[in-house]
């Protein structure tokens, strides 16, 4: 049988105090009634101790789980009315510079994609996943939702988001062959890549030719790197599109950031360093005057209409031309085209034998 010892104060009678004497049932009921709320008092206690111990560990002690058994990637992109521009875009990125899957999102009220993608071939369909996704300032949305999808499903390890007038050129494919090889070889803190745009103007053509955009507009200017960037984030650390540049990582991993292939921590959708001598985004901006003008009508994901009847592509033809040809394009850059010659002839020489 447990005995008590209950507390006495120092003014208890000798007699109350003897070892002798048996205490009373108001002394034990006393000290019963005082010990279980300090007990519970502790125990509430310890409750925040313990979650805290525990968040710590989930959010910043447990490493994230990792995506994908080699450093493959995917592609997130959104489109509007630019169908005619997918067949180059899709053949390049998976064929030539070795993505693995491309999402596309597709932003037209009519769920344009769907009758392209029906009719595309059967081999590479299965690698390109559709998704009708309408609605203004659309862009950040698709790219959260395609990156969480792409998580959930455990494959890539990385993810690019990047649009349809982009292409991603690696300058060294006897070291870096396919985009798995250049991602291999990033330290492993690097939350994502920051590429930098190397920019494309409209090469003085005036009207739209069914031709693919890597074979009609191969000069740029000689200081054509541009400030903007696009990320290539590690799946396992993204948490959010921020802008359609540039991405948000997991909470409390204040060391996981984005660099550039310098080292340069590059937090936001511009990168001045302009590090584009590994890896860079050919970003065919406005094609033929004809086709930039087209964006006018058909509006971008990220603008609304009273928006973007102030943007460049609404203005007259002498006030674009103006703009766009301030800077002559002279130097000779035909990279993509060369290397979807070398790696996708079926589909060049379509156009070759023409």
């Amino acid at each position: 049988m447990i005995s008590y010892r209950p507390w006495r104060s120092a003014s208890l009678s000798s007699a109350q105090s003897s070892p002798t004497a048996e205490p009373s049932e108001s002394d034990l009921g006393g000290t019963v009634a005082h010990a279980n709320p300090s007990k519970r008092s502790s125990a509430l206690c310890l409750i925040p101790v313990v979650t805290l111990i525990l968040g710590a560990y989930l959010l910043i002690l447990k490493p994230p789980e990792s995506y994908g058994d080699n450093n493959g990637a995917a592609i997130c992109a959104i489109q509007k009315g630019a169908v005619r521009y997918l067949d180059e875009w899709v053949q390049y990125h998976l064929l030539a510079v070795g993505f693995e899957d491309i999402y596309l999102y597709d932003n037209s009220e009519d769920f344009e994609l769907e009758a392209w993608h029906q009719s595309y071939d059967p081999k590479l369909r299965q690698r390109i996943h559709i998704h009708h996704f309408p609605g203004l300032r659309q862009q950040n949305n698709a790219y959260t939702y395609c990156a969480k999808q792409i998580q959930q499903a455990r494959f890539h390890a990385w993810i690019a988001f990047i649009d349809i007038d982009e292409f991603l050129v690696l300058r060294d494919i006897q070291r870096y062959p396919y985009i798995s090889d250049f991602l291999k070889s990033l330290p492993s803190e690097y939350g994502g890549l920051a590429v930098n745009w190397v920019v494309f103007h409209l090469n003085n053509q005036m009207h739209y030719e069914d031709l693919p955009v890597t074979l009609r507009f191969q000069n740029r200017a000689e200081d054509a790197t541009n400030q903007h960037i696009k990320t290539i984030a590690r799946t396992q650390f993204f948490r959010k599109a921020l802008n359609p540049h540039y991405v948000g990582y997991l909470l409390f991993r204040w060391w996981i950031r984005t660099h550039d292939t310098r080292g340069n921590i590059v937090d936001g959708p511009f990168n001045p360093e302009l590090a584009d001598e590994q890896i860079a985004i050919y970003h065919y901006s406005s094609k033929s005057l004809e086709e930039y003008k087209t964006r006018c009508s058909r509006g971008r994901p990220t603008v609304s209409k009273k928006e973007m009847a102030k943007h460049l592509s609404c203005q007259s033809d002498e006030e674009i031309l103006l703009n766009l040809q301030k800077v002559p394009e002279t130097i000779k850059d035909d990279a993509p085209w060369q290397l979807l010659k070398e790696r996708v002839p079926i589909y060049v020489n379509t156009y070759m034998a023409s």
